[in-house]
């Protein structure tokens, strides 16, 4: 996750007249001067249009003395930047030591040892903000642990000689990312509060477009969550089109990636499929290697899901080759099973019965039952197409021991009881299996199965 501090779109001239006549509002003008300090074009539509003022002739200096001033007081605020940018890189690279430090504490603890002024440092926050977007999936218990320490650093930010806008931009950006922390752990109603907590504080910030953005691409899965998907998608669209300003195409192709989940969940395969197509080409593969891989997968998923199966099927190998420089086992368990539901799809039966029958073991041998669950049901709509009703009845009925050991949830041992009743009173047919998944998958919450990458 890397994100520059000062970018933001290029100003007309309007804008820069209103910079020069002094009428940009504060948080504005901050904004604008910080670009400028950046972007030698904009530096020099502003110095081209700097007035001369009126004089007498014998006393009024030349167009190119106001210049040379304005370039001079450019030149010493970018010195200034020059200086705060080597001790960010100070700060950055001291941040690794200071974490191991309190890294095997109890949190209680490493919030008191945060008190320590060595932590309260801008390279430190960045720190803990990038740990915790990696642990967002594997632990998001630990990343809210992370991004409340985030919250603690920056409060103390702006009293730390980094000026109070930083620290409000600081506690903005930590909000926003606990915010979606508490929707991936199913806290809605506290997400929600977050992300107003989040937009206050980014009013007295730096009003930079890419925390703006941020906050609109992280709303979207909230959104979506709630089902509110006309909500999540106009989010996701304002977002994608800040980073189309700022010039940031990865940004871009990550928020595409999760408007493409939005579209997914809403039932909308090809416009889902789009974005994810789109995605790929925006996404920087050096920066989150497995975004690549997830986007691969969920494009694979919508063109089954829209019936493209041909399509569908002439990216596994692909997908395959990335999962196995990045992935986990699991991860392969899932894009197998895809591959044996597009070989079912494509009347490819035998072979889609070897795959999911492959795939069903292994789920159950890792535990993970509810998948376990879903492939058997695809298996059994395998069988069913084959007309083999006792092999039917017998997926069914060595199910229902397996997943009652197990002590799974009450829904899904009661929709696998349905399937069983059916199979033995040969009263299945497709949609009625189809029927029970869809059960399923909306106790989960899923509509389908999903590698882990979702921001």
């Amino acid at each position: 996750m890397e994100e520059t501090l000062e970018t933001m779109p290029h100003p007309d001239r309007e804008t820069l007249m209103q910079y020069l006549n002094g009428a940009l509002p504060d948080g504005a003008s901050h904004a604008l001067q910080r670009h400028l300090l950046l972007c030698p074009a904009c530096e020099e539509r502003l110095v081209a249009l700097t007035p001369v003022p009126a004089s007498s002739p014998s006393t009024a200096p030349q167009e190119e003395d106001y210049q040379d001033l304005i370039r001079r007081l450019l030149d010493s605020q970018r010195a200034e930047v020059a200086a705060i940018r080597h001790g960010l890189a100070a700060e950055r690279a001291a941040a690794p030591g200071l974490w191991r430090e309190i890294a095997p504490e109890p949190q209680e603890r490493r919030r008191l040892m945060i008190d320590d002024p060595r932590f309260q440092t801008w390279g430190f926050f960045e720190l803990l903000i990038d740990r915790a977007y990696e642990a967002i999936q594997e632990d998001p218990r630990a990343a809210e642990d992370l991004l409340r320490l985030a919250i603690d650093i920056a409060g103390q930010l702006g009293s730390a000689g980094y000026g109070p806008a930083a620290g409000e931009t600081a506690q903005a950006r930590a909000w926003i990312w606990l915010a979606n922390i508490l929707r991936v752990q199913g806290d809605f109603q506290q997400a929600e509060e977050a992300f107003q907590t989040a937009e206050q504080h980014l009013s007295s910030g730096w009003l930079d477009p890419l925390d703006e953005a941020l906050l609109l691409e992280l709303k979207g899965p909230l959104r979506r969550s709630q089902g509110r998907f006309e909500e999540a998608i106009e989010a996701l669209d304002a977002a994608i089109g800040i980073y189309r300003e700022v010039n940031e195409p990865h940004l871009q192709g990550r928020a595409l990636g999760i408007k493409g989940l939005v579209l997914q969940y809403k039932g909308s395969f090809e416009g889902a499929a789009d974005c994810f197509r789109t995605s790929l080409f925006l996404i920087d593969g050096l920066r989150e290697p497995r975004l690549v891989l997830a986007n691969q997968y969920n494009l694979i998923c919508c063109l089954h899901d829209a019936g493209q199966n041909a399509e569908a099927a002439s990216l596994i190998v692909d997908a395959r080759r990335l999962i196995e420089q990045m992935g986990r086992r699991s991860d392969l368990l899932r894009l197998r099973w895809t591959e044996g539901k597009i070989a079912a799809a494509r009347g490819r039966l035998k072979t889609a019965e070897t795959i999911l029958g492959e795939v069903r073991e292994a789920f159950v041998e890792s535990t993970l039952l509810f998948d376990a669950a879903l492939v058997s049901l695809d298996l059994a709509t395998v069988y069913l197409r084959q007309h083999r009703a006792e092999e039917t009845k017998r997926l069914a009925a060595e199910m229902i021991p397996v997943f009652r050991a197990r002590e799974v949830h009450r829904e899904i041992l009661a929709a696998l009881i349905v399937f069983q009743q059916a199979a033995e009173m040969e009263q299945l047919t497709v949609g009625r299996i189809e029927e029970i998944a869809a059960r399923l998958r909306q106790a989960r919450g899923n509509p389908q199965p999903r590698l882990g990458t979702e921001a």
